[in-house]
Order: C-alpha cells, then sequence, then structure tokens
C-alpha cells in the first residue's frame, strides 16, 4: 500500500506562514495558507491513494476535520521539533500497512502532482526520494518501509539552507540510496507570493488592501 502524508497547521492569523505576514500581513498570510492546504490536498487527492492530514496543534483536531472532510485520515503530529514530527508520521503510516509514504507540506501548493507519484515510483530502485526546494531544503520527501532509517531526521538544521545537503548525508551515513525530483520553489516571502500570482492570479483576491495597509501603516 501506498499513502501521502501532508503536514498542516490550522490558518489562524499570526501563526501560519509568519515570513509572509510580515509583509501582507497576518490576516492574508492565514487565507493564503489556507488556501495553499487546499491546493495541496487536492492535488494529494488525485491520485487516489488514502491521505494522512498530518495537523498541528492538536487541540484543533475537530477544526481540521469540520474544515477539510470526512476524506481524509487525520492524525496530529508528535514531536518537540520537525525532525521528530516527521520521523513520527512516517513510523504511523508504516504502522498502518504502507509499503511506501511521501510527505510533503503546504508551502508548495503548485507542485505538480506527478512528483507525488514518480517520488512513490522511483522507490523501485530507491531508498529515498527528495523534491529539493530552491530555499536548500527540500518540499518533499518520499520512504519506503523496508529500508526506513528513522536517524536521517536527527541532527538537523531544520529552516536553514543546510537542511537538505545534511539530509544527504545522513541517508548516505546510512547506507541509503536517495533520488532527486526537480526543484520546486517555496512560497515562504513576497518575492515567492509574486511569482506564484503570476500563474495563479486568483489567488491575488486573498491579498486585502485593508490587510495590506495596516501593516504599512504599522511600520
Amino acid at each position: 500500500m501506498r499513502r501521502v502524508i501532508v503536514f498542516l497547521k490550522f490558518p489562524e492569523p499570526g501563526a501560519v506562514k509568519t515570513r509572509l505576514a510580515a509583509e501582507v500581513g497576518d490576516a492574508a498570510a492565514a487565507r493564503l495558507a489556507r488556501h495553499f492546504a487546499e491546493e495541496t490536498l487536492a492535488a494529494a487527492a488525485s491520485l487516489g491513494l488514502p491521505v494522512t492530514v498530518s495537523f498541528a496543534p492538536a487541540r484543533r483536531g475537530g477544526e481540521f476535520s469540520s474544515w477539510l472532510g470526512s476524506g481524509y485520515d487525520y492524525a496530529p503530529q508528535r514531536g518537540e521539533d520537525l525532525g521528530l514530527r516527521m520521523r513520527h508520521a512516517f513510523e504511523d503510516a508504516f504502522a498502518r500497512g504502507a509499503e511506501r509514504a511521501v510527505l510533503v507540506g503546504t508551502d508548495a501548493p503548485d507542485r505538480p502532482a506527478e512528483f507525488l507519484s514518480e517520488a512513490l515510483a522511483r522507490l523501485d530502485d530507491h531508498d529515498a526520494v527528495l523534491g529539493p526546494a530552491l530555499d536548500g531544503g527540500y518540499h518533499l520527501i518520499a520512504l519506503r518501509r523496508g529500508s526506513f532509517a528513522p536517524e536521517i531526521f536527527s541532527g538537523i538544521d531544520w529552516s536553514t539552507p543546510k537542511v537538505l545537503a545534511q539530509t544527504l548525508d545522513a541517508l548516505r551515513e546510512a547506507g541509503r540510496t536517495a533520488y532527486m525530483l526537480p526543484p520546486w520553489r517555496d512560497i515562504d516571502d513576497r518575492a515567492g507570493l509574486a511569482d506564484y500570482l503570476e500563474s495563479h492570479p486568483e489567488a491575488a483576491r486573498l491579498l486585502e488592501a485593508d490587510d495590506v495597509g495596516a501593516k504599512a501603516g504599522a511600520t
């Protein structure tokens, strides 16, 4: 069995997309986060595979299912840092019978769905598949149960440009092979958002003048 895992934070103003919020305002950033989550989940669901929404914070669990519906499995994220949360998500997927799993976040909402299916297919002859992000991290990771190495999530400087290189080093040290998908950009700042809006102009409605103006007036 194959499974898709989507990491998702509740789109509460002031708690999501904080770098972007510094430029467009908390409310607009939260609306964008909601939109990115819905786009990411639509792409995941298009594969016809089981999808787990790995959500945070745990106390908002009922709100996630009310928002996104009953078509997904829901599991709260567990762990003190991103690495532990991803490790536990994979372990839970494998414990539920998945032979292969691909995990994505929502910062690359227009990532082609074909990237997810290719990642799972490339596990035929690789232990791991990574989708590099332009900021030095990765936007996707796929692993198979038979060669899962939990140590690849330890000792990583998360949220830095070192993430991808350190993960590749950890895979090599664990004796695992990795396949690299084409790079894709995360939407973390105004430049990334502008690039996204060029090909998705309908999302510009999520940037309302009162949010931007309020933020500008406060600086």
